[in-house]
């Protein structure tokens, strides 16, 4: 009888899990995924608190450290486990770990363990440069969450195998299907539309000032803004929403739990964050499933999750004009907001491209073929 192989051993080198961020619901994400395979999970999680017992709703299997900030300690940890023991894979989740990865595995040559990288977006469009582009030619794959952060890898390193180079889109989290919504502490009872971002000065990029300026442009004054997010812009926001006389329409919302969150995307009139720079746009999939028309800038990785006129309206970046009549298109055509609410909904239910059911086959997948080129 045939001795039962052993499972995957996976070593996850990444920047957090816990605290909040696209990224880290990424990963959040792919642990649970990881959860449902035959994988054993070593996790180091840069930013996640020392003392955290939360891993355990990711099962026996997965072993979170975290080490609260702590680059050295971190690196120091990570160094011990790639050298001293076996794994099959090394699963990198930020680039700005790419390097050090690589000269560690490079400090056991005769190791059979393959790197991953996971490319996001922002952090891998531009300055990838020459170590890094060595670092890329030994990686055994580079999973890219959308297209356009493929093509910028690509471009930047043109010897690269592009086969090597896939796209990995990212997916609502299994966590937010049950989540059923809960009454707003405070909240206008007025029509009102929808952004979800973080409110920082370095990513104004995100478009919440042309959203602002458009909703001063609007004819019908009973509909609302309600910005769910936290940062250091917010003052800057409130003060471009007095500047264009609608403070009293626009509200701030901090310290939103999930469930209140998900009470505003099934009665805002739409889901509104016409983003330059979007990797992927996750918070698009959470609008989606619970019923969110969206409106988005047709920019970077947005387009690999809204079509225009299917699953959401897009438009162009910086107009505040056009998100103004993509509202008024919105709330004067019920049709058109059934249709764009069913098609997108269907690409995160079921069998859509956007569901937890693929991601993990997909992630499934990533072990598969490492089997294939072995035999």
């Amino acid at each position: 009888m045939a001795d039962k192989r052993a499972p995957t051993r996976v070593l996850l080198l990444l920047t957090g899990v816990f605290v909040n961020g696209g990224i880290q619901r990424f990963n959040h994400t792919l642990l649970a995924a990881l959860s449902e395979l035959d994988v054993e999970c070593e996790v180091l999680s840069m930013h996640d608190p020392i003392h955290s017992t939360a891993q355990s709703i990711f099962g026996s299997s997965t072993r979170i450290r975290g080490f609260s900030g702590s680059r050295w300690q971190f690196l120091k940890c990570a160094l011990g486990n790639i050298l001293g023991k076996r794994y099959d894979w090394i699963l990198i989740g930020h680039i700005n770990l790419l390097v050090f990865s690589i000269a560690a595995s490079l400090l056991r040559p005769f190791s059979r363990t393959r790197a991953v990288l996971i490319a996001h977006g922002i952090e891998v469009w531009n300055r990838i440069g020459r170590l890094r582009g060595l670092a890329f030619m030994r990686l055994y794959q580079t999973l890219c969450v959308s297209s356009y952060t493929r093509r910028r890898i690509l471009e930047q390193v043109p010897g690269i195998d592009k086969d090597r180079v896939t796209i990995f889109p990212n997916c609502l989290c299994s966590t937010w299907t049950g989540l059923q919504p809960a009454a707003m502490r405070a909240s206008p009872n007025a029509p009102f539309i929808l952004s979800v971002s973080r409110l920082e000065r370095g990513e104004r990029y995100k478009g919440i000032v042309t959203v602002i300026e458009a909703m001063s442009q609007l004819d019908d004054l009973s509909i609302h803004y309600n910005i769910v997010g936290h940062g250091n812009d917010v003052a800057f926001l409130r003060e471009v929403a007095a500047r264009c006389g609608i403070a009293k329409r626009v509200h701030f919302l901090q310290g939103i739990s999930d469930a209140e969150l998900v009470n505003m995307y099934t009665r805002c009139e739409a889901f509104v964050l016409p983003s330059g720079k979007e990797g992927f746009g996750i918070v698009f999939l959470e609008a989606m499933y619970f019923g969110a028309p969206v409106i988005a800038a047709a920019e970077k990785g947005t387009l690999d999750v809204v079509q225009d006129g299917e699953t959401g309206l897009l438009v162009r970046f910086g107009d505040s004009m056009a998100i103004k009549r993509a509202i008024e298109r919105l709330k004067a055509d019920a049709d058109l907001r059934d249709h764009l609410r069913t098609r997108a909904r269907s690409t995160v239910v079921g069998d859509g491209e956007f569901t937890f059911s693929l991601f993990t086959r997909r992630t499934a997948g990533i072990f598969s073929r490492n089997e294939n080129h072995a035999a």
